[in-house]
């Protein structure tokens, strides 16, 4: 088996970016804490970077995450901390998209 990535960036309506944010760092433990969870953060933009930077914009964010299966990524998305956030965010996110990858080594 092999280490799975995900990259999902979450795209807040205009001006709820922070509750979004409040309510993923709620659930930062009880993800932390699953089985086959390596790393599990939230990242925003690093201000004023430069040119080289696409930032992702003032109303979005991206989880960051490793997982050292895929068995143990289809898992978290049932769990019922994951549910909750699904129930309690899903009118607060304008745009999503999950993006799960394997190493290309």
């Amino acid at each position: 088996m092999s280490i799975v990535t995900v990259v999902a960036i979450i795209t807040a309506k205009p001006g709820k970016r922070d509750q979004l944010l409040a309510l993923a760092r709620a659930n930062l433990a009880a993800v932390r804490a699953e089985e086959g969870c390596i790393e599990y953060g939230l990242t925003v933009d690093v201000d004023g970077f430069g040119p080289s930077q696409a930032p992702l914009g003032q109303d979005s964010f991206a989880f960051v995450e490793k997982w050292a299966s895929e068995e143990a990524l289809r898992l978290h998305f049932t769990l019922p901390h994951m549910t909750d956030y699904r129930d309690k965010s899903k009118d607060l996110i304008a745009e999503r998209a999950v993006h799960i990858l394997r190493s290309a080594d």
